[in-house]
């Protein structure tokens, strides 16, 4: 199971508490299975727990769905995904090369 592309829509430079993003992922072989992403902050490792929404399954290439950005996701993050086979083991994954930058609504002191 290799990610082929992830298109994120809207693209913007900075985006916001409420905000909604967009996410398509495409993998370059048929997979099975449950794909959830979320956002993580950048410096965190991969593996380190995140929150994360389920996608659908659009058929066996194809996942889309949408990631809501909370106010705890203020700052640099990036897209993760956790991709579950049906009969496997979870795996959890990068996505996309896109920093994220993430601004609150009001500024903080």
């Amino acid at each position: 199971m290799q990610v082929e592309r992830v298109i994120v829509t809207p693209r913007k430079d900075v985006y916001n508490p409420g905000d909604v993003i967009n996410i398509s992922v495409s993998f370059d072989t048929p997979f099975i299975g449950q794909v959830a992403v979320g956002l993580a902050p950048r410096e965190a490792r991969i593996g380190e727990p995140f929150r994360a929404t389920p996608l659908a399954k659009s058929s066996n290439v194809l996942y889309e769905g949408q990631v809501y950005i909370w106010q705890v996701d203020v700052g640099a993050c990036r897209l993760v995904a956790r991709l579950t086979p049906v009969k496997g083991e979870p795996t959890t994954i990068g996505v996309g090369d896109e920093i994220f930058w993430i601004r609150p609504l009001v500024p903080t002191k």
